[in-house]
């Protein structure tokens, strides 16, 4: 079993949710830890800091779950790469850490 992970809009969390990352902000400093739980105060702190999205934790899911979730983020990020070239350097390093990141492998 595996845990997933939601990137949801400010606006539609709830106190109890808990952070499957840190929160960061702008400048890089850390404003709520990974496995933080939410409250209502905490959600009207973000919102003052004009954050938009948070990194939720879902409920536990069957492997089989996981890999089609998997599937379908690869799936995504190949059609917002869609354009790329292999001649644009920045582009290139851009693609492969948002793959690492996103599904902890290079694609």
């Amino acid at each position: 079993m595996s845990r997933r992970t939601y990137q949801i809009p400010l606006d539609e969390a709830s106190p109890g949710m808990v952070l499957a990352d840190d929160l960061l902000d702008d400048s890089g400093k850390i404003l709520l830890p990974a496995g933080a739980t939410l409250s209502d105060a905490s959600i009207a702190s973000l919102r003052r800091r004009e954050i938009d999205m948070l990194p939720i934790v879902g409920e536990e899911t069957a492997d089989v779950d996981a890999a089609a979730d998997l599937e379908r983020h690869r799936l995504r990020l190949q059609q917002l790469f869609r354009k790329h070239t292999d001649d644009d350097m920045a582009t290139e390093i851009l693609r492969q850490f948002v793959f690492t990141f996103r599904l902890g492998a290079n694609p």
